[in-house]
């Protein structure tokens, strides 16, 4: 009996540790792919993934000064009782009432951006010189800027007879205009491609592992580029340098912690760009919700005209948006040196993304390692891999 016993136990104990041998390969699995795709170990959740951020385009909010009934803007973008509003002449609002599509907000006074634009016009005087303080971020050479879209289905009625085409929209074609005027300046672009389709409430999620692949290479900053919906094209339309062009608003989700930095980036971007390119920012939105920009500071969601532009329009405002970035960064760019000294690669998007191969090698091995832990449990236990009746 006390044989017999003494087999049960060894059994239950075999049968036990391969259960937990698999257990711990579904949570090494879980834990890897979390981090992998979201840059944290916890469940990312968060409100803004609980319906789209945005209305069906040609459904806009209207935003109305409280007191005075004045018409201050129009979004597609799902606004929400909290949100705050930066106009182009630096007003600024709080949303106090959502009424339908009719927004009521609270004026919180004149924002004086003077001292930020002043230091700005002085790091751009002295940006040339060796030991200069960066405009914007960093001074450190061959810094990179990453470039996405969520919506990759987004278009322009004008141009494709469409608001939205499955498998990749105008919008990237916008997105490419930023990327190939950063690099003809010299400057190193990590440009994803990606298709986050269909445009709806995961849109996002699927986009934050793109987001998460492009911060491995530390960019300077991170730009997700989208476009409004709004149903009158004179809304965006400006002219800049005497081309039809459209106006690029900000947005920033006030709903992590990198919110403050973000806002404050935001801020600085738009004092900058009223001074060297007037007219191209429209204002500054604080929206509730997250747009992966909890994943790091210097993040900025661009809305690059709306729906009823067209897509040379919008191309014109990205152009006149990148040909001043690498200034306002603080960017050394391939200009400013003869040759790389340190050496360093210039890593396309198609190279950075080919790195996430290793992603399912590492799966495979866990899942390798936590078997071969299993059964060699079971040879120890038993001297043999075979469960005795």
């Amino acid at each position: 009996m006390a044989k017999e016993h003494s087999m049960d136990s060894r059994k239950r104990l075999a049968w036990t540790t391969v259960f937990l041998s698999i257990f711990c390969v579904f949570l090494l699995s879980y834990l890897f792919t979390q981090w992998h795709m979201n840059g944290t170990l916890l469940p990312v959740w968060n409100e803004s993934r609980l319906q789209e951020d945005e209305q069906t385009a040609g459904r806009c909010y209207l935003f109305y000064d409280q007191e005075s009934g004045e018409l201050l803007e129009s979004m597609s973008r799902h606004v929400f009782s909290g949100d705050e509003l930066l106009t182009g002449d630096n007003r600024h609002y709080r949303v106090k009432k959502v009424d339908g599509a009719q927004v009521f907000c609270e004026f919180l006074g004149e924002r004086n951006l003077k001292p930020v634009t002043a230091a700005l016009k002085q790091a751009v005087s002295e940006w040339e010189e060796p030991d200069a303080v960066s405009v914007g971020l960093t001074d450190k050479p061959f810094q990179t800027v990453a470039i996405y879209c969520t919506h990759t289905d987004e278009s322009y009625v004008p141009t494709s007879g469409t608001e939205s085409k499955n498998g990749g929209g105008d919008i990237l074609e916008v997105a490419s205009v930023i990327a190939e005027e950063l690099e003809n300046q010299g400057v190193t672009v990590i440009h994803s491609e990606n298709i986050h389709d269909p445009h709806d409430v995961n849109a996002y999620q699927r986009s934050r592992k793109t987001a998460s692949q492009l911060l491995q290479q530390a960019p300077a900053a991170m730009i997700d580029v989208h476009r409004d919906g709004v149903p009158d094209p004179a809304y965006y339309e400006t002219k800049l340098d005497g081309e039809p062009a459209t106006q690029i608003r900000l947005v920033v989700g006030r709903q992590n912690q990198n919110s403050e930095a973000n806002i404050a980036f935001a801020e600085k971007m738009k004092a900058y760009y009223d001074e060297v390119k007037p007219g191209l920012i429209k204002s500054i939105f604080m929206a509730k919700g997250n747009y992966n920009q909890d994943l790091a500071p210097h993040s900025i969601l661009l809305e690059v005209g709306t729906h009823t532009n067209s897509l040379e329009q919008a191309k014109v405002g990205a152009r006149e948006f990148a040909e001043a970035l690498p200034q306002f960064l603080g960017l050394k760019t391939a200009a400013d040196y003869p040759e790389d000294a340190a050496g360093n690669k210039q890593t396309t998007a198609n190279e950075k993304m080919a790195d996430s191969g290793g992603f399912g090698n590492a799966i495979i091995w866990i899942i390798v390692l936590a078997a071969a832990g299993g059964l060699g449990f079971v040879w120890l236990s038993r001297g043999s891999f075979t469960i005795r009746r």
